[in-house]
């Protein structure tokens, strides 16, 4: 038997913000949504409340629908979907030539 104050058996879990099932965090990406549109955060570290999705591919098409959602639900605007695609490809770039 482990203990129980041990951490090290721990696995980091999130929950996938389309499908709600809790993965664990290495499986996710993370992303971040503000009102100017979408930040692609892989290093998880920019100090925001970070949202999850799974790569499972149905989750990642329902991604667009659920964003248009999110910004009409929490900040009452509604947004361009390519305006805000635009943004994250940049980002995306950004990522890919950090590598």
């Amino acid at each position: 038997m482990s203990n129980k104050h041990s951490k090290a058996q721990h696995i980091p879990q999130r929950t996938c913000s389309i499908c709600k099932f809790k993965k664990e965090l290495k499986s996710l990406y993370a992303f971040i949504l503000i009102p100017e549109g979408i930040i692609i955060d892989p290093q998880r570290k920019l100090p925001h409340h970070r949202l999850y999705v799974c790569r499972d591919i149905n989750c990642l098409s329902k991604l667009e629908e659920w964003g248009k959602h999110y910004y009409k639900k929490y900040y009452g605007i509604q947004k361009n979907w390519s305006e805000l695609d635009l943004q994250s490809n940049r980002s995306v770039q950004g990522v890919n030539n950090e590598q």
